[in-house]
């Protein structure tokens, strides 16, 4: 079999049940060892961390599935990811990073059906090395009612039993039961009979819940029931002992092993930064240093630097040359009265207004504590949502790749108004100006202020570990609330759990909206009490004020059609308006490029207007972004506007509901960067508000704003 590295990283990782080629059968795949080394250690380092916080908000969220019964640690995370107290906890000495470029697979379930008609016989294998010793037997039984010659034609079940544990079994009639004395046994014979062959009564039913087991010998029937083997055990003894545990918290559910329920890959992706100061600065030993640096991203008010802080300031940015010119002039200042001190002060005054303006120093003192109580809680946000790590990331990005733009093939990014991104002949002036003032005038209608094609975005993408029958941390099965397992991928080696990475260098775009635009977009929909913000400060400062955690799986911002309850706040709609947007401009990308929906991600950085949306593939990239705004630039800004892009091809969901649908700008779950929630068509084109905000005012739409000259193209 040949599948590409995504693939094997995802649809086809360790524990997935596929059908081989040409439906021969049904496989599971299984890990083998592909030692893999990052490009640097900073790599495997962030890696890690992205990790570690995956598995603690899982297990947070998890264990809070329901109150009564509690939900045990063991129902919550792989025992990996446990350490002897029971608590969540990520060593990286217990994983070996792996590129995947080869997996190992077996057929399995070992469970098989005779597909003649009033047939219907079961035979099941434990294992393959059974099958190979049975097999011979198998084929040559000649006791089939459905066939004149008697025998069989049997085919693997193409139904297996799944429970969110993570476990997964064939469709077998041999159920696990616990003994009063607490051993756990499969009760293989026929209760009315004692004879141990049964047949599959499916009445040609689709539902699972008409389909029965029949004894071969008796003829008695039974249901398509399983027990979890491994949740029995554990939570057996907890029924028996009056803890209020149901047998249906360890029932198995019958489903089709082609379902998407029986395997749900966990990923997750993050940009690669070469400075590690973007980790370093994120720590707890350097608050004072984050604070700071946040102070003079978005200039939170406070108090003047003194003197000896602009020289500490500019130390600490390698600024010592300048830093000692101030020095000078300020030991000048002291030594002189009068008209002659003035004159001094006012070229200090000069020196630390360009030191402001070139960014080497804050414009005022680390005083803000709202900043501060922020900065101390975001140790605790989800990392994906965190806007204060997102910030450091963003700068980091600018400072790395988007500043450096040019027309040199060599420098990793460019500006779209550049006339070089389209070949315009540079002895055709009018055609290189006509063509930037149309960019300029796209731009100013979409409310954009940035829009810069990146020629190499560093992106790494890794896949860990999976759950069945959800994808979230707990799922609603039979009126409960049950904790869904996440399961690290088996070993690919002795005593190392495989996590597959993937190092990419693609084409992608960065995207940032005009400020005082979306400050008045925020006002039209019912949040300009504290706009514009105070003294100055950017609107990502009052954002990063008052951000209250999104948590990692979006609990409170799920998709509803009642019951309401998340009052609308700035982060959040910030939030919304950039995914949407992000959503809007991919499907764009899709329509004029010829890549998919699933090779395109993206990355949302909230408090500075901006996002990401890149393509994600490992195949070669053959420049489908950039000979796609060769070709279709302007059409691309166009379209952004247009009825037809702006309307949902499924009807009310979006158009008269809120909210976002797969027929318009949803993305597979899997890419999507917050699996498909706080996505709203209507905050760009107008309508009804999301289904989890409370306030059900209708949304005015970004590109609908009094004024912003955004009428459909």
């Amino acid at each position: 079999m040949q599948r590409s590295r995504t693939q094997i990283a995802t649809s086809y990782a360790p524990g997935a049940l596929f059908t081989y080629e040409g439906g021969l059968g049904c496989c599971i795949a299984v890990p083998v060892a592909t030692p893999y080394t990052p490009s640097s250690p900073a790599v495997a380092k962030q890696l890690f961390e992205h990790l570690a916080e995956y598995v603690e908000s899982w297990f947070e969220r998890a264990i809070r599935a329901r109150a009564d019964p509690e939900v045990l640690p063991e129902q919550c995370v792989d025992p990996v990811f446990l350490n002897n107290k029971k608590e969540p906890l990520v060593d990286p000495g217990r994983f070996s990073l792996n590129q995947p470029s080869r997996i190992g697979f077996a057929p399995d379930p070992l469970v098989f059906v005779c597909s003649n008609t009033d047939c219907g016989k079961l035979v099941e294998f434990e294992n393959v090395e059974d099958l190979t010793r049975r097999w011979p037997q198998t084929e040559k039984r000649t006791d089939c009612r459905g066939s004149s010659s008697g025998r069989h034609e049997w085919r693997q079940i193409d139904v297996v039993f799944a429970h969110w544990s993570g476990n997964y079994a064939g469709l077998s009639p041999y159920r696990w039961v616990m003994a009063p004395d607490g051993s756990v046994n499969q009760a293989k014979k026929c209760q009315n009979c004692g004879q141990d062959e049964y047949q599959l009564v499916t009445r040609s039913s689709p539902f699972f819940s008409d389909w029965k087991f029949q004894c071969c010998n008796c003829l008695a029937l039974k249901d398509v029931v399983q027990a979890d083997r491994e949740t029995l055990e554990l939570l057996k003894p907890r029924m028996d002992g009056g803890h209020g545990n149901l047998p249906k918290e360890w029932n198995m559910l019958p489903v089709s092993y082609r379902a998407s329920s029986v395997f749900y890959v966990q990923t997750d992706s993050f940009i690669l930064f070469r400075d590690a100061e973007v980790t370093s600065l994120l720590s707890t030993a350097r608050r004072s240093d984050l604070i700071s640096r946040l102070m003079k991203l978005y200039t939170f008010p406070g108090t003047p630097l003194t003197h000896k802080e602009v020289i500490r300031q500019l130390q600490d940015n390698g600024q010592d040359a300048k830093a000692t010119e101030y020095k000078q002039l300020m030991d000048i200042a002291a030594a002189l009265v009068g008209d002659q001190k003035a004159v001094i002060e006012n070229q200090l005054a000069d020196k630390r207004t360009s030191y402001e303006a070139a960014g080497l120093i804050a414009k005022q003192h680390d005083e803000s504590p709202v900043l501060r109580t922020q900065a101390e809680r975001s140790q605790d946000w989800a990392r994906r949502y965190n806007p204060i790590r997102l910030a450091i990331e963003h700068a980091s990005l600018c400072d790395e790749v988007v500043e450096r733009q040019g027309s040199d093939p060599s420098l990793p990014a460019v500006s779209v108004r550049n006339p070089e991104v389209c070949d315009i002949d540079p002895t055709d002036t009018a055609a290189r100006g006509a063509y930037a003032a149309r960019v300029d005038q796209e731009l100013r209608r979409l409310g954009l202020d940035e829009l810069v094609m990146l020629r190499g975005l560093d992106i790494c993408e890794f896949s860990f570990g999976y759950t069945r029958v959800g994808s979230t941390p707990s799922i609603t099965v039979k009126d409960r609330e049950m904790p869904v397992r996440l399961r690290a991928f088996d070993y690919a080696e002795k005593n190392r759990r495989p996590v597959y990475i993937l190092e990419q260098k693609n084409e992608g775009f960065y995207i940032r909206l005009n400020e005082a635009r979306v400050i008045d977009w925020l006002a039209s929909n019912g949040l300009g009490g504290d706009l514009p913000p105070r003294d100055g400060m950017h609107l990502g400062g009052l954002l990063i004020e008052q951000y209250a955690d999104f948590g990692r799986f979006l609990e409170d911002y799920k998709e509803r059609t009642a019951d309401a309850r998340t009052p609308r706040s700035l982060p959040s709609y910030v939030y919304l308006l950039l995914h949407t947007m992000a959503h809007h401009f991919a499907h764009a990308v899709v329509e004029y490029s010829g890549l998919e929906h699933g090779s395109i991600g993206e990355y949302v950085f909230p408090a500075d207007l901006a996002f990401l949306v890149y393509r994600r593939g490992m195949t070669p990239d053959l420049g489908n972004l950039s000979a796609m705004w060769r070709n279709h630039g302007l059409t691309v800004l166009e379209q952004l506007l247009s009825d037809r892009a702006l309307k949902c091809d499924g009807g009310s969901l979006c158009d008269q509901r809120g909210g976002a649908c797969p027929a318009c700008i949803m993305a597979p779950e899997v890419t999507c960067i917050a699996g498909n929630n706080l996505l709203c068509r209507a905050a760009l084109n107008g309508g009804a508000p999301p289904g989890w905000d409370a306030d059900r005012t209708p949304l005015t739409g970004y590109f609908r704003l009094a004024g912003a000259g955004a009428e459909a193209a």
